[in-house]
């Protein structure tokens, strides 16, 4: 089976570079990935859950099975589009792909302290674009570790240890387990954020396996 990636990029939901954008396509589609990259509306000037909704647009619009891909800040708007799919019954993608999200934007403790200097992004930086993404609207709801994942599709997440959303990353993956979700966690040792441009890590073979497995 072939399957769409409808693809969400990082930028700390207020950027976006062009040609880094078309580097990560090219990446994904050499390891054998179909891709329709979202460029979704940007914060500030755009407030969640206006990103969420560009990237239900493109699901929609998107024929035959698709799974949904997301790094950084583009995994955090996967799995809240994910979210607002399960919550209102809709049809489902065959999976949902997130690198390095931020899934509790309160941004608590454990590696968002202890790996705080050793990642290339810190939290004082990550509290700002989140403050960004949501304004005044509150991190609650656009926390995806706060949503019930019971009756999704797989999920697949990745991480590096270094990174300050290790234990963030962690803990998303326990939880849909206990919620009955298939879910396979990859941890890639030494890594910080933004790992996938290095290219000294497996993880775009690792995920072309995984969605192969799929089908």
């Amino acid at each position: 089976m072939t399957f769409t990636i409808v693809y969400a990029h990082g930028g700390g939901f207020t950027s976006y570079d062009p040609e880094i954008g078309r580097l990560r396509t090219d990446a994904l589609q050499a390891a054998g990935l179909r891709v329709v990259p979202v460029e979704y509306r940007l914060a500030p000037g755009h407030r969640h859950p206006a990103q969420v909704d560009d990237v239900l647009d493109a699901y929609r619009s998107t024929r035959g099975p698709v799974v949904f891909l997301g790094e950084s800040a583009g995994g955090t708007i996967v799995l809240s589009a994910l979210l607002r799919l399960l919550a209102d019954g809709d049809p489902l993608p065959a999976g949902v792909a997130a690198i390095s999200p931020v899934t509790d934007l309160t941004l608590p403790g454990g590696s968002f302290v202890t790996n705080d200097g050793a990642d290339i992004i810190t939290r004082d930086a990550l509290r700002r674009s989140v403050e960004a993404y949501v304004g005044e609207g509150g991190v609650g709801p656009a926390s995806p570790s706060h949503g019930d994942f019971a009756g999704s599709p797989p999920l697949w997440l990745a991480v590096g240890t270094a990174e300050v959303l290790l234990d963030d990353v962690v803990t998303l993956a326990t939880s849909a387990r206990e919620s009955g979700v298939t879910t396979e966690l990859r941890v890639y040792e030494g890594a910080q954020h933004g790992f996938p441009f290095s290219g000294g890590y497996t993880v775009d073979k690792d995920l072309a396996g995984w969605i192969e497995a799929l089908g």
